[in-house]
């Protein structure tokens, strides 16, 4: 039996982003779901409980990736996904040459379980899903 495609969401307000990642993660037969922003991510994470998320640093604004992030592993509400891996993306590093310098675990924040810089590399890229989906 062909073992079921794992689901990975991508939380994104940049449609060029998604549309370049969807394909990476479709051929290496991954199920792909998306979110253009923070609310709607929230929604999608409840109704399609993906195996992992891919979610933007900065959307509306600069920790909207962050706080989602802690939310979704600390929060009750997502109680039922709290153990879902997330891989932070973020265009900072490519835009100002360093990484972003925020460390949310300092402020009490869970971070996320990876974190890659944009433009992302798809052999780079699906090497960590695979390896975060492996647990």
């Amino acid at each position: 039996m062909e073992k079921s495609k794992a689901k990975i969401l991508v939380i994104d307000d940049d449609p060029d982003f998604i549309d370049a990642v969807s394909p990476i993660l479709k051929s290496a037969m991954y199920d792909v779901v998306t979110a253009p922003n923070p609310e709607q991510g929230k929604k999608k994470v409840l109704e399609e409980k993906p195996d992992l998320i891919l979610l933007d640093i900065m959307m509306d604004s600069l920790f909207d990736g962050f706080s989602l992030c802690h939310q979704i592993k600390t929060d009750k509400e997502f109680e039922s996904v709290k153990d879902t891996p997330i891989v932070h993306i973020s265009a900072v590093k490519e835009m100002t040459g360093s990484r972003f310098q925020f460390k949310g675990e300092d402020q009490g924040m869970c971070g996320p379980d990876d974190y890659i810089d944009k433009p992302v590399k798809a052999a780079d890229l699906l090497s960590r899903i695979e390896r975060l989906l492996k647990g």
